[in-house]
């Protein structure tokens, strides 16, 4: 145990008995992920590769481990998303920057240790209109915080429509278990014609350029909760506030 073979030479693994930490993961990924587009739930290859050399298991869940290190690789611009939900690839940049580099001091982790919910609501969510239906906005959210870290007013969204007034259900419904991010559902419209305001905003949207080609379905743009609600307010005008 903690024996790793290196171009056949055997050397006691680094962090044998320490445990898997968020930084400790990103600084760890690069070496072990081999895919240059990959989806979260490929980090689990790091927490197979850290186990199996003698590493410590994580103190933390999975599902929130797995998302502070791609917010850490983020930060780093080692990765960027591919274009489809839940799927990253791998920037053109060797090495890992100091940055990454494992710290074990209390304290240097990001707080917060809470298991992420199927569905989330942001706290900026907007519920407007009147109607038996609705248009919703949602995005995950380690797309916006890498918008941020690149001061970007846009990143992927998906706008929907669904014939019920709770959009929430619709969005947890086309999520799959293995999700390892809970969507935020940021913006809904109520309305009865749902469907033809979801087309309608797709066709704008599309105009301006901002329909994501390589996204499954035609759903998805880079755009923002905002826009989507300054386009619905310059159609139909302010509506009541849900």
């Amino acid at each position: 145990m903690g024996q790793a073979d290196i171009g056949g030479v055997s050397s006691r693994y680094r962090f044998e008995g320490v445990p898997l930490t968020p930084k400790l993961m990103a600084s760890l990924a690069r070496s072990v992920l081999d895919e240059p587009v990959f989806r979260r739930r490929a980090l689990e290859k790091v927490q197979e590769y850290h186990l199996a050399r003698g590493g410590a298991p994580a103190k933390t869940a999975f599902t929130l481990l797995v998302r502070k290190a791609v917010i850490f690789l983020a930060r780093a611009q080692l990765i960027e998303p591919a274009g489809v939900h839940g799927w990253w690839r791998w920037r053109e940049r060797p090495g890992v920057p100091a940055s990454l580099k494992p710290a074990f001091a209390p304290g240097t982790e990001p707080a917060g240790e809470l298991e992420v919910a199927s569905v989330d609501v942001a706290g900026e969510e907007t519920n407007e209109g009147e109607g038996s239906g609705c248009v919703y906005v949602y995005y995950f959210p380690s797309y916006k915080e890498l918008a941020g870290l690149r001061k970007e007013a846009r990143w992927p969204v998906k706008v929907g429509m669904t014939s019920a007034r709770d959009s929430r259900v619709r969005v947890a419904n086309q999520q799959g278990t293995a999700m390892p991010e809970a969507p935020v559902v940021a913006y809904a419209w109520l309305t009865d014609t749902p469907r033809k305001l979801e087309q309608t905003l797709h066709a704008i949207l599309s105009l301006r350029g901002l329909q994501l080609a390589d996204a499954p379905g035609a759903e998805w743009f880079l755009s923002s909760p905002n826009e989507v609600k300054a386009i619905v307010d310059w159609l139909l005008g302010p509506g009541p506030r849900r």
